[in-house]
Parts: C-alpha cells; sequence; structure tokens
C-alpha cells in the first residue's frame, strides 16, 4: 500500500480533532485529518444543532478556560465572516451549594454572576419553575455546532490540511522517527499522531498509554415546543439535582432542547450504540419537564441519542506519550472550548507546552 508523509496526522475529525488539525495547519504544519465516517456524521459526539455556550462553571479554572475559549471563537468567526456563538444568558439553580460554587467561581474569575431568590428568577424567566437560589450569567447562550464544526474544517482545510473521509484507521505503530498509520485506504508515516477519535480513542491509543478509565454512554436529547406566551425568550439552563443534573437551551427551529447530564446507558464500545430512545429516560425527562419547565408543552417534537465519552472527574484527557497524542475533550461539556483545545492540542504537537490538568499517569 502506498504511504504518504505527512508532518501530523489527526485521527477523528469531530470538532475537537478538526480544531486541532486546524490549528497545526495554521502554523505551517502538513496535516492530514482522517474521519472513518463523514465530516458531519451523527454517529459521535459533535453534531446537533446546538451546544451550551457558558462561562458558569462550579470550577474557576474552567471558567477561565471558556473566557479564553471565547475569544478564540470570535476570532474564527471573523475569519469566516459568520457567527456560531450567541449569549443569550443563562441561569444555573437547584442545590444551593453548587449554585453557590458557580456564583462563587465566576465572581473569582472576573466573569459575571448575580445570585437571585426563587421570586425574582421566575420573574425573569416564566418558562422555567425555581425552588431556590439561582445565578444568573450574563455570558452563557449556545453555539451553532453543525456550523461551528463545519467552519472548522473549511477553515483547517483553507489552511492546507488534507480531509480524508470514509478512511478507517486500522492501527498505529511507532517507528523510530516517529509514527505509521495503517488505514484502509492509504498509510501515513509521520512525525506526530493526534488520536481524536471521541469514543473509538481507547481502541486505537490504548496500547500507546495507559489511560484513564473511559467511560462510554448513549445519551438522550428531546425538543419541546415553547409556549406561545413565552416565544423564544430562553435561557440556557442548568438544574443542580440528584441524581442527574438537567439542562436545556433553545434551538432555533427546533424548540427548547432538554437533556439529563450522564443518565443514559453505558456501553462497551461506540460500536455498540443502539440508537432508540431508552423509555425509561424518555418518561423522565417528560416528567421532569412537566414540573420544572412550564414554559412547553411537554410531548417531545423531536428526539435523538448522542455519545459521551466521560473520564471519571470528567476533566479533558490532552497529553502526550511518544510521538501520540491523546486528545479526549468530551465529557459531556467540550463542545465550547473546541477552538481553544485546537491551540493545546496543536502546542502538543509541536512541542511547546503540556498541560498538567489534562495529563494522564501511567
Amino acid at each position: 500500500m502506498a504511504v504518504d508523509r505527512v508532518d501530523v496526522v489527526v485521527v477523528g475529525a469531530g470538532i475537537a480533532g478538526s480544531a486541532i488539525a486546524r490549528s497545526c495547519a495554521r502554523r505551517g504544519l502538513d496535516v492530514a485529518l482522517i474521519e472513518q465516517f463523514t465530516v458531519g456524521h451523527d454517529r459521535g459526539s459533535s453534531h446537533g444543532g446546538v451546544r451550551i455556550f457558558r462561562f458558569a462553571y462550579p470550577d474557576p479554572f474552567y471558567v477561565a478556560l471558556a473566557q479564553r475559549a471565547l475569544g478564540d471563537w470570535r476570532e474564527l468567526e471573523a475569519e469566516r465572516n459568520t457567527s456560531f456563538i450567541e449569549l443569550t444568558g443563562g441561569v444555573d439553580h437547584g442545590d444551593e451549594r453548587a449554585v453557590r460554587e458557580v456564583y462563587a467561581a465566576l465572581t473569582a474569575a472576573g466573569a459575571h454572576g448575580e445570585l437571585l431568590p426563587a421570586p425574582t428568577a421566575s420573574e425573569m424567566f416564566p418558562g422555567l419553575r425555581f425552588d431556590g437560589l439561582a445565578c444568573w450569567s450574563r455570558d452563557t447562550g449556545r453555539v451553532h455546532a453543525d456550523r461551528a464544526w463545519r467552519a472548522i474544517v473549511d477553515s483547517a482545510r483553507s489552511h492546507g490540511a488534507a480531509i480524508h473521509e470514509s478512511t478507517r484507521v486500522d492501527r498505529i505503530e511507532r517507528t523510530s522517527d516517529g509514527a505509521r498509520v495503517f488505514t484502509d485506504r492509504v498509510d501515513f508515516a509521520t512525525t506526530t499522531v493526534v488520536v481524536a477519535a471521541g469514543g473509538w480513542v481507547t481502541a486505537l491509543a490504548g496500547g500507546h498509554a495507559t489511560l484513564p478509565p473511559l467511560e462510554i454512554s448513549e445519551e438522550h436529547v428531546f425538543h419541546f415546543a415553547p409556549r406561545p406566551s413565552i416565544g423564544a425568550a430562553w435561557p440556557s439552563f442548568i438544574h443542580y439535582r440528584d441524581p442527574e443534573a438537567a439542562y436545556g437551551l433553545f434551538t432555533p427551529g427546533e424548540g427548547l432542547k432538554v437533556g439529563e447530564h450522564h443518565a443514559g446507558r453505558v456501553i462497551a464500545h461506540p460500536n455498540e450504540r443502539v440508537g432508540e430512545l431508552d423509555p425509561d429516560r424518555r418518561t423522565a425527562v417528560l416528567r421532569y419537564v412537566e414540573e420544572w419547565v412550564p414554559g412547553v408543552v411537554a410531548l417531545p417534537v423531536s428526539e435523538t441519542t448522542c455519545l459521551y465519552t466521560t473520564t471519571p472527574n470528567e476533566d479533558f484527557v490532552l497529553d502526550r506519550r511518544g510521538p501520540v497524542v491523546i486528545a479526549s475533550p468530551c465529557s459531556g461539556h467540550g463542545f465550547k472550548f473546541a477552538p481553544l483545545i485546537g491551540e493545546l492540542g496543536a502546542d502538543l504537537v509541536t512541542g511547546e507546552r503540556s498541560f498538567e490538568r489534562f495529563a494522564f499517569r501511567d
């Protein structure tokens, strides 16, 4: 089989891999971005209409990271002459300790945060029900996911990255001067290979490092029609509760997107994804909406599933072993950081720096 030599091979053209390929190409590296399906596919974690963008984390580290990411998104918007981020505002509520932690982290980072008693929150956001303290953040909203993903891929291509769709990576082997990536179409010799394959990352990179345990789950997402009295003026929200947090945000043209965080069925491999809704999860979300989201009609207008790939503490994995960079910035909250993850991943490729918070032990 023919062998192409490039500076960097990125395996996985989801949002993270595409962003890393873009950043590497912008630095003048010869990049091959390999995707086993097609760009924009619905088999992983990057597809869909919207994702929550927020500074509102209970951890100041992620607040600061999101602040940096917003600047990188704005740069991409300027480059592509379009917009992906809409800051509609957002509210965190539920468990008071969690809400106060979010507020403390926001204020520590110099970001906007305002504590609201339940009556004030209810007046501001009549589509939601509150029974305790809430935290309002102006720097919250949505990322138009499919548009943003396509823009990052197009940007990578415009900076010289070669996109290889419908190309399956069979294995990765280290060589004396880097690595060789074996695919079902063409093999690649490279100095560095980045494995950013979502749920497939352990299967492809596990032989090169002892990764932290990554749990793959099939999560459920529902869209609901707002009642006419509410319209489209919705904040994005996170409801901290036991056992699963709930979240929601408005998707233009689809309705209010609502889901539970880390409530889906756990699967051993992404190829085991069922693609069908779990009736118990559907019932749970409908009950949640009936109780806590009075501003919508509690009957889904659409419903689907997607994959989470999650570390035990929900931190990302972004580290290097020899010629192999492992990038798994997932855990159900990674999309909002995509262009920044691209820069961090490219730093690992070029050897400019590493990141203790995202490193793993082996």
